[in-house]
């Protein structure tokens, strides 16, 4: 009986080792090179919505998407995801946001707004943004 069991036991466990792979998130990396902002042209078409000014709590997200920002560059980076702001990124640094329903579109602008990238997609599990001059 005890040999029943630990083959049980042993067939759960390599099932349990190679199904684990099965339920891996996708890991998407893409480098993203910067552009210059054309300084006449008006309003934004990239941004919906900048940074909040006010406090005004927000919903949970589910987090089906989680985006990560490398900055490569000497400035401050502006986070836009679908035309809403998401934060900023130090010089040299990084940052990530959770988005619920995934993404469209990424817009990032430095604060100085000299220099822009923008990328398209659709984000379910966890992607990496390098931002490079």
């Amino acid at each position: 009986m005890k040999k029943f069991i630990l083959g049980i036991m042993a067939a759960g466990c390599m099932l349990l080792a190679f199904s684990s792979t099965t339920y891996a998130q996708k890991k998407v990396t893409r480098t993203v090179k910067a552009t210059t902002v054309d300084g006449t042209r008006g309003s934004n078409p990239n941004i919906k919505a900048d940074a909040p000014t006010t406090d005004v709590a927000e919903g949970k997200s589910r987090g089906a998407c989680s985006i990560y920002f490398s900055n490569y560059t000497g400035y401050y980076v502006n986070i836009y995801v679908d035309g809403y702001y998401k934060g900023q990124v130090s010089p040299w640094g990084g940052g990530s946001v959770v988005v619920g329903d995934g993404y469209t579109t990424i817009y990032c602008i430095t604060a100085g707004r000299t220099l822009e990238w923008s990328d398209a997609g659709n984000c379910y599990g966890s992607y990496t943004f390098r931002l490079y001059p």
